[in-house]
């Protein structure tokens, strides 16, 4: 059946890599070169025909539940969502996952510094890392949160399965490259696009 994939290079060409046999732990070295690159895109080549680009976060389970699509790539969040608290046969997999950092940042004269330090030292514990896991399932940033997740806000919902963080979910995962990325996404969005319109 037919795919749905992000509309965007990033994710895109690393998955693409991982399914033509490339270990996590090799992607960018392999992406770094142009015969990396072009073996990512002809491993796009092979389902570009099956494929619905899409380009909001709300579009893969609309997409799934419509039938447009037998599978799709998607934020974590969506799926859960669709599959927890509206009842959708959804399964998520992990395997060859992309996974991003957020982070946070106080501007550099800032006002009520203080107080911000005291919010960033309660919003980044353990504890409240853990806590907000109750709300979707976005994986907690410490490792010590994860054996602290408990239920969803529904009560039963256990939410460790459904954490792009558990370590059963990890086991072939790949850190996005926030340096490879900032060097090289022009050029291969630029590429990207063109090969969209052959």
């Amino acid at each position: 059946g037919k795919r749905g994939l992000r509309k965007v290079a990033k994710v895109n060409l690393e998955m693409a890599l991982m399914a033509d046999g490339v270990a996590a732990a090799d992607v960018y070295s392999v992406l770094a070169t142009d015969a990396g690159v072009d073996r990512a895109f002809a491993k796009l080549d092979e389902i570009k025909a099956e494929t619905v680009w899409w380009e909001a976060g709300a579009q893969p389970p609309q997409l799934l539940a419509d039938g447009e699509v037998a599978m799709t790539t998607a934020y974590n969040g969506r799926i859960f969502a669709a599959t927890v608290a509206e009842g959708m046969p959804f399964k998520s997999i992990f395997d060859g996952q992309v996974y991003e950092y957020d982070g946070f940042a106080i501007p550099k004269g800032a006002k009520n510094m203080e107080d911000a330090k005291k919010f960033l030292t309660f919003a980044t514990s353990t504890q409240a890392l853990a806590d907000q896991a109750k709300y979707i399932s976005y994986g907690p940033a410490r490792k010590s949160s994860g054996p602290l997740v408990g239920l969803y806000e529904d009560g039963k919902t256990e939410m460790a399965p459904y954490m792009p963080t558990s370590a059963a979910n990890l086991t072939n995962a790949l850190a996005s490259d926030v340096e490879f990325w900032a060097d090289h996404s022009i050029q291969l969005n630029e590429r990207f696009n063109a090969w969209l319109l052959n």
